[in-house]
């Protein structure tokens, strides 16, 4: 039997939504997820929805922290009320991933934010949410796109003094793009790397570059990564701060 050294392949907790499946309710992740972090050297388990002992738990075993896509984040969560184009939210799932983040950073193990992960974290650590792009911006692009997931829509800018920067080795990409809502106000220890043609942010990360990687990525590079070498980079670059 093949014994693999724990510090060579760390273990990544990624969080999960719930889904009615056969009418019962089910944990949800998209395979892809699971991949890519395969792909990149990690042990990828999922995480439920739970307690703040539990999350503190999960934190403890789990060398690093992805916040998976899935639900709009509920308004209440950052203070506001709901708006008219708000859809499916989940406030247990809220309660889990903003304890999951306020952990991390008490453990310093670093954290990923996919699609709706990046505007959780932000509104884990402060910040706000735009419920619905559309309606908040006159001038939006299409930001849930009708092409099929993996292929790319839009471009974005990235700022060639980040993290994102090094990763990916452009400052002028093509991303695919689902999701409606987006980041507001940025939380205080977050900082725009890249956006969108009509402004929308589409990735942070934290100000201070001492501290554990923390990044949050507004579109599904998992979607991506088995078609664009390119993606797949943002994850082995979260896997190889993890193994530290």
């Amino acid at each position: 039997m093949l014994i693999v050294e724990p510090s060579i392949r760390p273990v990544i907790g990624i969080t999960s939504s719930i889904v009615s499946h056969n009418n019962i309710p089910s944990y949800n992740l998209h395979e892809k997820h699971i991949q890519s972090v395969i792909q990149a050297g990690g042990i990828p388990i999922i995480i439920p929805t739970g307690s703040e002992t539990m999350a503190e738990v999960w934190v403890s075993i789990c060398n690093g922290i992805i916040l998976g896509s899935g639900e709009d984040i509920d308004p209440n969560s950052f203070g506001s009320n709901p708006t008219p184009k708000i859809q499916n939210t989940n406030k247990k799932r809220d309660f889990t991933e903003i304890e999951l983040v306020k952990y991390a950073q008490i453990q310093s193990k670093p954290i990923l934010g996919l699609c709706r992960g990046a505007t959780m974290l932000n509104v884990a650590l402060g910040g706000t949410v735009i419920q619905d792009i559309e309606t908040s911006n006159p001038l939006a692009i299409n930001h849930n796109q009708k092409a099929a997931r993996p292929e790319p829509t839009h471009y974005i800018q990235i700022d060639e003094m980040s993290r994102l920067y090094q990763i990916l080795g452009s400052t002028n990409i093509q991303v695919n793009s689902m999701h409606h809502q987006a980041i507001d106000k940025l939380a205080p220890n977050l900082k725009k790397v890249a956006a969108a043609p009509d402004g929308v942010i589409e990735a942070v990360e934290g100000v201070d570059k001492t501290s554990p990687m923390i990044m949050g990525i507004q579109w599904h590079p998992e979607e991506m990564a088995s078609k664009d070498p390119t993606m797949q980079r943002i994850y082995d670059a979260f896997i190889k701060e993890c193994k530290n």
